[in-house]
């Protein structure tokens, strides 16, 4: 309305315009409330999730006998993996609590009649979200993993007195290559007892197992394993013996039985010690591909050491005690890794994989969600008091949660699009409250 059109009693008023530059003074008192309730909601939840942990396995370490500062190590272990359920939660509640309390104060009403928008009143906290989003996954990524691994071998080991063993476990290679059988492995250090690999002769595996001309033992080796054709072999030159062992080795079926094997994380390399190792035939003329190689053409034969690169043999503990862990219980980047090794998983085991994937991608924004719903559920309830604001923010948590796990679910059973089903809920909840914050803009 221009000044002319005005009626003569409005001429004065001056329309303020929207104002989106720094606010020190409003953002600085914005902050200021936020935080003081968003520290006291972490506070408690923590305290709660502490009190669980107490309440569930003091017992454990009481009967055990062990220290206090064993159990107190032992729960802060436990505590960032309960920070980020606590992170979205309080960030809801603490977004719902301090805008539901300017709301009941007239001060939204107040801050929308001065020029600022509702969206422009958030902010402060919008900055707090994004900031809390990259502590959640940094929580989730980087010390979750690492920090209940420590807990569980706290827990095990000392209030459990036990190791953490798994029994008769197999684990095969990405590349198909080798099939590793532990009967029992212990989940803790790089050395694991009576072990068998079940994979193929190799260029690596041939000089180490038999070893070269003018070794103790290798003409011995040289007729167990070849039988008639030793002699022969023997009266050849070195390389031309090299070579024909070679080519009668290479890929046929091989099993080593080590009595202890150890991992050196700096180099990769593995060491098998104190076992023997049998070979098997091809049996090429078998019809059935599944019987093939599975005639011993010598008997075992021992060995003291064998020495193989993380060219020879890639996988690491980690990779093996991971095979056998809930999809669930991965890190993300550990998943991706998985994904990009074994690109031709059964399309159910990678849609399983995938759809945990893209939903971890999307789960720390949760706390940025929060405050995307929190703010117009909070200025809808600003007459009825804060208390109608928090049941809200309850029913919110819980719609959101459900809506995630139906697609969880439907990503993994291949019914939805892995991609869809891990980041749908989030973005969907993340749009409906932005939506809703620009629809009350006015």
């Amino acid at each position: 309305m221009s000044e002319g059109h005005k009626p003569r009693q409005y001429r004065d008023l001056v329309l303020l315009h929207r104002s989106w530059f720094p606010l020190w003074i409003l953002d600085g008192y914005i902050l200021r409330e936020f935080l003081i309730k968003y520290s006291v909601l972490m506070l408690v939840f923590s305290i709660l999730f502490i009190l669980n942990d107490v309440y569930n396995d003091i017992s454990d370490f009481l009967e055990a006998k062990t220290g206090v500062a064993v159990f107190v190590s032992y729960l802060l272990y436990k505590l960032p993996g309960n920070i980020r359920f606590i992170l979205p939660i309080s960030m809801l509640l603490g977004c719902m609590w301090t805008m539901a309390a300017f709301g009941k104060n007239m001060e939204v009403t107040a801050m929308r009649a001065s020029g600022v928008s509702l969206f422009r009143c958030g902010c402060p906290i919008f900055a707090v979200g994004l900031i809390v989003t990259g502590v959640n996954i940094y929580f989730n990524e980087a010390m979750i993993p690492r920090y209940e691994k420590l807990a569980s071998e706290i827990y095990e080991s000392r209030a459990r007195k036990r190791e953490i063993v798994q029994h008769l476990l197999a684990f095969r290679s990405n590349d198909q290559q080798r099939h590793w059988l532990f009967k029992v492995y212990v989940n803790t250090g790089n050395k694991q007892k009576d072990v068998v690999i079940k994979t193929f002769w190799t260029e690596a595996a041939e000089p180490q197992l038999i070893g070269m001309p003018g070794d103790p033992g290798f003409a011995e080796r040289v007729r167990t394993i070849f039988r008639d054709r030793a002699e022969k072999l023997l009266r050849l030159p070195h390389k031309e013996m090299v070579q024909e062992m070679r080519k009668l080795l290479i890929e046929r079926k091989l099993d080593i039985h080590a009595g202890e094997v150890e991992y050196f994380p700096d180099s990769g390399d593995w060491i098998f010690s104190n076992g023997s190792f049998v070979s098997y035939d091809r049996n090429d003329e078998t019809r059935f591909e599944a019987s093939r190689g599975t005639s011993a053409i010598h008997a075992s034969i021992p060995f003291r050491r064998l020495r193989f690169s993380s060219r020879e043999i890639p996988e690491t503990p980690s990779d093996i005690i991971n095979s056998i862990k809930e999809k669930d219980d991965l890190p993300t980047l550990e998943i991706w890794r998985l994904l990009k090794r074994n690109p031709h998983l059964p399309d159910r085991v990678k849609a399983i994989y995938e759809t945990v994937f893209y939903y971890r991608l999307a789960f720390p924004w949760a706390c940025f969600l929060a405050v995307f719903l929190g703010i117009p559920l909070a200025t809808k309830n600003e007459r009825t008091g804060s208390m109608l604001a928090i049941v809200s923010a309850i029913g919110v948590i819980i719609v959101y949660i459900v809506v995630a796990q139906i697609f969880l679910v439907l990503g993994k059973g291949g019914h939805v699009n892995p991609a869809l089903a891990g980041l749908m809920p989030t973005i969907g909840f993340i749009c409906y409250g932005a939506w809703r914050i620009l629809g009350d803009r006015n």
